[in-house]
């Protein structure tokens, strides 16, 4: 019976850690960081203040928290589909198509991650730029890396080249419209790219 109990007081707690969450990500999407209230926060997600603190003590473990589920769940979206393609240039096109179609599907917390990536906050930037350090692996290792050693990609830095393409994502993928349709395709991104790395020698 105790277990059972505890399950559910689990399941509940986990719930309303969700639903505050989520309405942070709504707020941060409107307002930003400096200008996000707490009060709105948790009136949005239908619990008092209190239950806003006892989950999150303070605003900015608030926006932490928002930072590493939202990265976790953008970092494993490109890389469960990046991974399964055999060929480095198929896995650049993966990686542009999965990250803009996170963005376009997942386009309140696009915006607060954007938000928070172009914000003051060199804290909240730092934050950001661990939590997507996977992405950043991915590129290097697993797609550029392999690409120049099979000889699709010609001599380059991987480690460098991976930051020019992370620029190059975020860059492109923060400039969406009230709908969420982006200016560039994917399609017209990644092929830039591919021809930015291929190796003129290959036949």
């Amino acid at each position: 019976m105790a277990r059972h109990k505890n399950t559910q007081r689990d399941a509940i707690r986990h719930e309303t850690r969700q639903k505050l969450l989520e309405a942070t990500i709504q707020e941060l999407a409107n307002q930003g960081f400096d200008k996000a209230n707490v009060n709105r926060i948790a009136q949005e997600a239908g619990f008092s203040i209190g239950t806003l603190y006892n989950y999150f003590p303070t605003k900015r473990q608030l926006m932490y928290a928002f930072i590493e589920e939202t990265a976790e769940l953008h970092v494993n979206y490109i890389q469960d589909r990046v991974i399964v393609e055999a060929l480095p240039d198929d896995r650049l096109q993966t990686f542009f198509n999965a990250g803009f179609t996170f963005i376009q599907e997942n386009i309140t917390q696009a915006r607060a991650i954007f938000n928070t990536l172009n914000g003051p906050d060199e804290d909240f930037k730092l934050r950001l730029f661990q939590a997507y350090q996977p992405l950043f692996h991915l590129l290097s290792e697993e797609i550029i890396e392999s690409g120049t050693n099979q000889g699709t990609f010609r001599q380059i830095n991987s480690r460098e080249t991976a930051n020019l393409i992370m620029l190059i994502y975020l860059g492109v993928g923060s400039q969406f419209n009230q709908e969420g349709k982006l200016w560039l395709t994917a399609s017209m991104v990644s092929s830039f790219v591919l021809n930015s790395l291929q190796n003129s020698g290959k036949d």
